[in-house]
């Protein structure tokens, strides 16, 4: 029978208490000297063989990992409480709150008609070690991760659902926000298949940077424009004077709508699944919009010289659009 701390009652009726001589020839031998017990204890000397081994398998040639308790450093964005999201749940928080509560969002998805506040955080969670002689190398492995918070509003900009997800490695926040309402079975708009093109207006321009080729200069007697990559980065980032306004993949397009203006976009490489991101490098170029117009940007990645960087190249449509229409829009 087994008491309530799930411990044996009858295991307590068998204790003996032994010498002091008793307990020497237990340490000594390994073993009780109770022929009705078969506890065995481990030899000092077997401890010490096991310890001296370990610390020759790291001397001469060897890696080990030890877990160590993880910890969390904030690279971007900010964790939200429950506490945090309690007035969301009223049914009547609309999108001048929220921002007001909690700040521009790291993206808004317009055709989704949702806001997404990403976070973005690196955890140390595993001590190693590799060895070879009189040298070796050590140090904490860090991991990146990212979630969101998700608020998906109405016509009227209120918050009719909202959630939180883990974002996997090489996910946009729009196809991450798609597989979150999917789990949730909410309806919201897909990225489209193939390519749409849209008429401007005079309060709204377009400007569709479009990613058709990624370049690498590593092989030899072949033209820059030939050397074709299944994408260098998983995405790249396109911000509108540093605000995130679109995400886009290799083979596909990204329409941003603006007012007539002047603007500097940047094209940031994604390094999710990158060990040396400094090697990733940014590139901007200034567009004047005019109303009634709309702009082409082909975008290329390029990898050469141990540098990731953008190649930014503003297009005629009739240029464009050979290109444009075998593409699809980005997800």
């Amino acid at each position: 029978m087994r008491s309530a701390s799930g411990c044996s009652r009858g295991f307590a009726g068998h204790r003996r208490i032994h010498s002091f001589a008793s307990f020497q020839a237990t340490w000594k031998t390994g073993r009780r000297d109770d022929p009705r017990r078969s506890t065995v204890f481990p030899n000092p000397t077997t401890v010490m063989k096991h310890y001296f081994c370990l610390i020759a398998s790291i001397f001469l040639a060897s890696c080990v990992a030890i877990p160590v308790p993880a910890e969390r450093t904030v690279l971007d964005g900010r964790r939200f409480t429950d506490s945090d999201l309690d007035f969301v749940q009223s049914g009547t928080a609309a999108r001048p709150e929220v921002v007001g509560r909690f700040g521009n969002p790291t993206i808004w998805l317009p055709e989704q008609h949702l806001l997404v506040y990403g976070l973005r955080q690196v955890e140390t969670g595993m001590l190693w070690f590799i060895g070879a002689g009189l040298s070796g190398a050590g140090g904490l492995v860090e991991g990146e991760t990212k979630e969101a918070l998700y608020l998906v509003l109405d016509d009227e900009d209120i918050v009719t659902c909202w959630g939180r997800a883990p974002v996997r490695r090489g996910e946009t926040w729009l196809s991450a926000a798609t597989e979150w309402a999917a789990s949730r079975t909410i309806d919201i708009p897909q990225a489209r298949d193939r390519f749409v093109e849209e008429t401007p207006t005079t309060k709204q321009s377009l400007i569709y940077f479009y990613r058709p080729r990624d370049y690498l200069h590593f092989l030899p007697l072949v033209p820059p424009a030939k050397k074709v990559l299944p994408g260098v980065a998983s995405y790249a980032d396109i911000l509108k004077d540093g605000t995130l306004v679109g995400q886009i993949r290799w083979r596909s397009y990204v329409v941003v709508r603006v007012p007539p203006g002047a603007y500097t976009f940047a094209i940031d490489p994604d390094t999710d699944d990158v060990a040396n991101p400094e090697k990733y490098r940014s590139a901007a170029i200034r567009l004047d919009v005019a109303p009634e117009t709309a702009t082409f940007v082909d975008v290329g990645i390029q990898a050469g010289r141990g540098i990731i960087e953008p190649i930014l190249v503003k297009r005629s449509r009739r240029e464009a659009i050979l290109a444009i229409e075998e593409l699809r829009e980005s997800w």
